[in-house]
């Protein structure tokens, strides 16, 4: 099998379907065997075969782990959150920590105000 290299291109959302699509049954044409199944001879030509077969298994398994990657993107682009949800995720939670300090802040407060209290105790005792 010869060299491999990376490429990365840009397709339409809407058009994805049919591109992955379009991998997949170049895969599938690639497994298209056109030599007799069954019997193989033990000389050159059986070893022939035998190479033959297990390269273009090589190749389409590349090409379905590509279909697959692309499959999985898609499937993390489509599950993971907008930018406007990450945005009032974000909120709520600065909205919650805000909460939980001037629930803090009330409670210190409370604190405060009752050591007067506790103090003018014992001066009467």
């Amino acid at each position: 099998m010869g060299q491999r290299v990376n490429i990365q291109y840009s397709v339409e959302i809407e058009d994805l379907e049919a591109e992955v699509n379009r991998l997949f049954k170049a895969a599938m044409r690639n497994l298209d065997f056109k030599s007799p199944m069954g019997q193989l001879s033990l000389g050159t030509e059986g070893m022939d075969q035998v190479d033959n077969l297990r390269r273009k298994l090589a190749k389409a398994d590349i090409m379905l782990g590509d279909v697959q990657n692309i499959i999985q993107g898609y499937v993390r682009f489509k599950t993971q959150p907008t930018d406007i949800e990450k945005q009032e995720l974000e909120q709520s939670s600065d909205e919650l920590e805000l909460e939980q300090l001037q629930d803090r802040i009330s409670q210190f407060k409370e604190l405060m105000n009752a050591q007067p209290d506790q103090e003018s105790e014992k001066a009467d005792q």
